[in-house]
């Protein structure tokens, strides 16, 4: 019985001896699975952040700074100035051109037409590092889809389905140097027949902006190559500007005069 009960023993020692070494072993090995582990949650947290950027910066919102004195008094006003280089720090809201469609009034940030729009991945790249605000436009929505827009006189005047005599487009965003004194940039370009599906934008700052009136070109001599260079359609545009978010002193909504929203 003695015999039998410290050959158990014996078996039982062995077997303990066995598993403080396999325990010695894995705690050997344990560092560098935690390494491993770690860096794999790190680099899990950046795929979602990233994921999480490229969604919003697709289809909810995105940051754009306005550059140059298209947009005054409106945008880049200071100190009773327009400002020819940068100016505020606005949030595009794209998620507003999802569940509807621009507004006679709304200001829009868009590429211009004949330009390439990047995909997902370089938008990403670009909104991590840097944006280049300069390949993009910003401009008011000034004729809708269907509308007839003629210059008269320096006033902008507009023919649509609920005013087919046409009416003066009252402007109160307009400065006084710039009422009454929208101008064709083209000789002779005084009308545009809106095309279904695109709109025609200008800028606040009328005497200055490069907008439809030369299909965004600043050279007026070339002129509009196509016709239809004068309009945006929703290819074209990275979202509605909603909030000026700096300087703070400008912190606030960017509100449609006319919908007042």
């Amino acid at each position: 019985m003695n015999h039998e009960h410290e050959s158990h023993h014996e078996e039982e020692t062995i077997h303990l001896d066995h598993s403080q070494h396999e325990s010695r072993h894995t705690s050997k090995k344990s560092p560098f699975k935690n390494g491993l582990k770690f860096f794999g949650e790190i680099l899990l947290d950046a795929v979602i952040i990233i994921g999480l950027v490229l969604l919003i910066r697709t289809y909810v919102i995105a940051p754009f700074q306005v550059h140059g004195t298209s947009m005054c008094n409106t945008l880049n006003y200071q100190n009773n100035v327009c400002n020819t280089g940068y100016g505020e720090y606005l949030i595009i809201s794209k998620f507003s051109y999802i569940i509807s469609s621009p507004q006679r009034g709304d200001i829009v940030v868009f590429r211009p037409p004949g330009t390439v729009k990047y995909g997902k991945f370089e938008s990403l790249v670009k909104t991590l590092f840097h944006v280049d605000t300069q390949e993009f436009f910003i401009k008011r929505v000034i004729g809708l889809p269907g509308d007839t827009v003629e210059l008269k006189n320096g006033y902008v005047y507009i023919t649509d389905k609920d005013h087919p005599n046409g009416f003066k487009l009252n402007e109160p965003y307009l400065s006084s140097i710039n009422q009454g004194n929208t101008q064709p940039l083209i000789p002779g370009k005084t009308k545009f027949v809106v095309p279904p599906e695109r709109y025609l934008v200008f800028g606040d700052n009328r005497v200055v902006s490069t907008d439809a009136r030369s299909c965004f070109r600043s050279s007026l001599t070339s002129g509009c190559q196509f016709e239809g260079d004068s309009f945006i359609g929703m290819e074209n545009l990275e979202g509605k500007a909603s909030l000026v978010l700096f300087p703070l002193n400008e912190l606030g909504w960017l509100k449609n005069p006319f919908s007042g929203k």
